[in-house]
């Protein structure tokens, strides 16, 4: 089974089709959480975990733990706020550290990352497959990012005049001048990008396969 942590709170944004769609391909069983559907509070860094392999707070994270365990594979994925995975993924993954005590329950288990922002996309991937790899000793069978170029400052309201926001940034100040509309076809879908498109589908195809190496 592939056990799905989509990170975005978008419902059927890109990051949730991108992770619906190779976790589909697979023609595995696959779960989907919905990180932004459950309460998870921070690591409160008691260390109390070592023992049981189990964080003592009792919140939405606690079942999850025997998922990820049983899990052939973790799909995680982040989307980018401030550069970084968002504040959701983050957490979820500051508290699967009860896994790694002593004999650490994840070791060698395969994992991937598929991760969405505007423009750092390629870094929050890596630094979550890092973060998986290195410290919870999965086995990580690939990533897939997605570039969208789709800053918050499109949907804010104040995107064609805000002086501090994304546009005005990267706009020379006679374009910036020029930027008066915000239309439908700057929100850019993976589905338009085929390079993004034939990365879900490679993923897919070696997931499926590492998945069988285990039978």
């Amino acid at each position: 089974m592939i056990l799905v942590i989509n990170g975005s709170p978008k419902p059927k944004g890109n990051l949730h089709r991108m992770v619906e769609r190779i976790a589909r391909d697979t023609g595995e069983p696959y779960d989907m959480v919905r990180l932004a559907e459950l309460t998870i509070r921070p690591c409160v860094g008691c260390v109390k975990c070592a023992d049981t392999n189990r964080c003592v707070q009792s919140d939405d994270m606690a079942p999850l733990y025997d998922k990820i365990v049983a899990a052939d594979v973790l799909l995680v994925g982040p989307v980018v706020y401030f550069g970084k995975a968002n504040a959701f993924t983050h957490t979820f993954l500051e508290r699967l550290f009860p896994l790694r005590h002593v004999e650490p329950v994840t070791m060698g288990k395969l994992a991937a990352v598929v991760a969405v922002g505007g423009n750092e996309a390629e870094q929050v991937a890596r630094a979550t497959a890092y973060q998986l790899e290195s410290y919870l000793n999965y086995r990580i069978v690939g990533s897939v990012f997605f570039n969208s170029s789709t800053p918050p400052c499109f949907i804010c309201g104040y995107g064609t005049t805000c002086k501090y926001g994304g546009p005005a940034r990267w706009l020379t100040p006679e374009e910036f001048e020029a930027f008066t509309e915000i239309t439908p076809e700057m929100f850019q879908k993976y589905e338009d990008h085929p390079d993004v498109v034939k990365s879900c589908d490679y993923l897919a195809q070696t997931l499926k396969e590492e998945i069988g190496k285990l039978r």
